[in-house]
């Protein structure tokens, strides 16, 4: 678990320092870059993380660990909403950072 959390923070912290992108699939362009614009969309799917996190720190049943990577899973597909805010230099990394946190999301055993 402290494998996830740790790739899921550097994944965030990737994003936040990454500038802003073309726009080529829709999202409206610099606006849409931002760190507001980015914890705005993101702050649900923050709270909801953590509250699975610590449901599942406190009770590690099969259904805390199952909502906990349910919670994961709907983060990083918010956050993959952001991928054109990369710069085209930078969204390789950024696709490989969100495989890796995906990758271990999906290995987390219940």
């Amino acid at each position: 678990m402290m494998k996830l959390v740790l790739s899921l923070s550097l994944f965030v912290l990737l994003l936040i320092t990454t500038g802003c992108g073309g726009d080529d699939d829709g999202i409206s362009g610099p606006a849409f870059c931002t760190d507001q614009a980015f914890s705005q969309a993101v702050s649900d799917a923050v709270n909801n993380l953590a509250a699975a996190a610590q449901n599942y720190a406190n009770d590690q049943s099969t259904a805390n660990c199952e909502a906990y990577k349910q919670a994961a899973r709907d983060y990083l597909e918010e956050v993959k909403r952001f991928e054109s805010c990369a710069t085209i230099g930078q969204r390789q990394e950024f696709r490989d950072a969100l495989q890796d946190a995906e990758d271990n999301v999906n290995m987390t055993l219940c």
